[in-house]
């Protein structure tokens, strides 16, 4: 069914951007793609149907499948906040950390914009290269000096699924933070605050029955 729907997509996408594909490339374009969630890519189909200008091709649909990789500015502006902050610590990815070396020179010598644009080429070249491979994204806790920072991250990071426990325990110290993971209790707090208000709750209700009997 997967097949028959992508298939689909890729002739009715072909035809609306003038472009010519045999039933082989539509093959294996289909392939390749169904290495991705399905409607992660019909949505990508219709972005293509939106803002091509050009030929379809397997590089431009890739490119539109929201499979978890930060847009080159966001991971961009997340290296800029911890370059500047050595407190802060950064859920990043080693492929951002990467394209940072073409960008680096050029941010310390005060030149962000230019900073910006180099890292932009190399991320998204690189970024590419990997989608086209069905490579997920290779999440990387830069820890800043800020403690308490540091473990909010990573709480947060573990509970979104973009690091496994054994990563996060190897960055925590003995803490309330590492003792959460490695009991799953990875609720924010205000649901604990929540939690707390309901069983103080609970008890009163308990106290009140106790003494009435």
């Amino acid at each position: 069914m997967s097949v028959e729907k992508i298939m689909q997509a890729i002739a009715v996408t072909a035809e609306l951007t003038g472009t010519q594909l045999s039933d082989n490339a539509m093959f294996v374009m289909a392939e390749e793609l169904l290495a991705y969630p399905l409607d992660k890519v019909l949505i990508a189909f219709a972005r293509c149907r939106r803002e091509l200008k050009g030929r379809l091709t397997i590089a431009a649909i890739l490119e539109r499948i929201d499979d978890g990789w930060q847009p080159a500015e966001e991971a961009f502006n997340a290296l800029v906040a911890g370059w500047n902050n050595e407190n802060l610590s950064i859920l990043t990815t080693h492929t951002a950390m990467q394209a940072a070396e073409s960008a680096a020179a050029l941010f310390n010598a005060g030149d962000k914009y230019r900073a910006g644009n180099a890292f932009k080429t190399a991320y998204e070249r690189i970024v590419s290269e990997k989608k086209a491979k069905g490579i997920q994204p290779d999440w990387y806790v830069s820890a800043g000096l800020d403690k308490e920072q540091l473990a909010q991250v990573v709480k947060e990071a573990t509970a979104n699924g973009r690091i496994t426990n054994d990563y996060a325990l190897a960055l925590l110290p003995a803490s309330q933070e590492r003792m959460d993971i490695e009991t799953g209790n990875l609720l924010t707090d205000k649901q604990k605050a929540e939690g707390k208000a309901k069983l103080g709750n609970l008890i009163n209700l308990l106290t009140q029955k106790c003494a009435m009997s």
